[in-house]
């Protein structure tokens, strides 16, 4: 690889600059629209956010500025909080549909676990997912690159 003047890492700086706003573009993209995302398409955005974090944490050693480490340092926490956000919603979902699941087939006499699942299956507990999925929309917007 050819050196440019001094610091031969420019190249290198450049690309990881790029790399990182581009993946974080994505993610804003993807993230406007979290609450119709389907579980698969949010499982996709979560990994795309790993990503980003183990990619700031790499590229941190190549910046010798204190502005920009400290920027990339911000990165890496706003992912891990971010993915943190989208984890809390996928788990709060599937114990969700645990419970309904065993509401749906508990015995006929288990009025409590009847009512609970034709309460979920009216999707008033759907809401519940709401403010989860509002909170990491708001993380996402915190993402800024170099």
């Amino acid at each position: 690889m050819a050196h440019h003047g001094s610091s031969g890492h420019t190249p290198i700086r450049k690309f990881a600059a790029k790399l990182l706003v581009r993946r974080i573009q994505k993610i804003q993209k993807d993230g406007k629209q979290l609450e119709d995302l389907s579980a698969r398409a949010r499982h996709r955005l979560r990994i795309r956010i790993k990503k980003v974090r183990y990619a700031a944490r790499f590229f941190e050693s190549l910046f010798n500025s204190r502005g920009q480490r400290k920027r990339l340092a911000q990165l890496e926490k706003h992912s891990k909080r971010l993915q943190d956000a989208l984890g809390a919603v996928n788990d709060y979902l599937a114990h969700r549909e645990m419970a309904l699941d065993a509401a749906l087939n508990a015995p006929p006499h288990n009025r409590r676990a009847r009512a609970f699942a034709s309460g979920v299956l009216v999707g008033r507990e759907d809401q519940a997912a709401r403010p989860l999925l509002r909170a990491a929309r708001k993380r996402v917007s915190r993402l800024r690159a170099l």
